[in-house]
């Protein structure tokens, strides 16, 4: 398995179902995105656009989205500058997406897992979406903008999974290639916290590029050198403030600061300060006692 399998696919595939909506109001984020389905519309409206504008500067909110879908998703999972290498630039036009990897050589005829693959409909390439799997000459995909329905659909509205015969063409509408980024660029890991796309939250990646997820971690924190327990949600993000953790009991993680996140107990004043932990003899201390 590779970063593809473990990353890239199941990104794409947690928004089936996502729909746009009529209002920019009504999106909320990428991180918090509204309800799938509710307010659903045909605004084109989309948390995508919302952080494609906001990470690249190019406002395309309200426009078809079928494109900026497959860049906002990279740029979520690895950031801006590795994302633009990925895609060897930005635009929500698809001819211009699809030109990006001519230019480095990356477009092919035989698809692949992870690829972009382009559609044309005669007169130019109109639609895109994430290749997820390929098998028994059959190609898989997710799209945005698209249906649920078994014929290919632009502006449909929503995430969708969708299937064709490799090679498919329906009169003049066909598949013309497939954009394949280099993810050998984020193949290799460093370890340590990572910034979320909000610009707020934090993760933690490990060298073999997982992440702790719905489980506690003993990391070290980068900026001062400390060490300490962190509490990571279900989707890996780093919790701060009081908190349930997976054994039901509660606790406070520090809020802010180099200390951030770091579980905080009570020394013998009752006062909240962050505790260091024995791991050979499992007890917090404080100032280097136990207590």
């Amino acid at each position: 398995m590779g970063i593809v399998q473990d990353k890239v696919t199941p990104e794409f595939k947690k928004w089936v179902g996502y729909c746009e909506k009529n209002k920019k109001s009504q999106i909320g984020t990428y991180e918090n995105p509204e309800d799938y389905k509710k307010n659903a519309g045909t605004g084109n409206y989309t948390v995508f656009a919302e952080l494609y504008k906001e990470k690249t500067g190019i406002n395309v909110q309200g426009q078809p989205w079928c494109d900026d879908f497959f860049d906002t998703v990279l740029i979520h999972l690895f950031g801006v500058d590795k994302a633009r290498k990925l895609l060897g630039g930005f635009s929500a036009y698809t001819p211009t997406s699809a030109n990006y990897y001519k230019q480095m050589g990356r477009y092919y005829k035989a698809p692949q897992e992870g690829d972009q693959i382009f559609f044309h409909n005669g007169t130019r390439i109109y639609h895109t979406g994430y290749v997820y799997s390929v098998k028994d000459g059959i190609v898989y995909t997710v799209e945005g903008n698209t249906s649920s329905t078994k014929v290919l659909e632009n502006e449909g509205g929503c995430v969708a999974f969708k299937q064709y015969p490799i090679g498919w063409k329906s009169g003049a509408k066909k598949i013309d290639g497939y954009g394949r980024p280099d993810y050998s660029i984020v193949e290799s890991y460093e370890e340590g916290f990572v910034l979320a796309a909000d610009g707020k939250r934090w993760w933690y990646q490990n060298k073999d590029g997982s992440y702790p997820i719905n489980t506690w971690a003993y990391l070290m924190e980068q900026t001062g050198g400390t060490s300490g327990w962190y509490l990571f949600d279900k989707e890996g993000y780093m919790l701060t403030g009081y908190q349930t953790a997976p054994d039901g009991k509660t606790y406070f993680l520090c809020p802010q600061g180099i200390y951030e996140g770091q579980c905080m107990v009570t020394n013998d004043q009752g006062a909240l300060m962050i505790a260091d932990y024995n791991m050979e003899n499992g007890r917090y201390l404080i100032n280097n006692s136990y207590i």
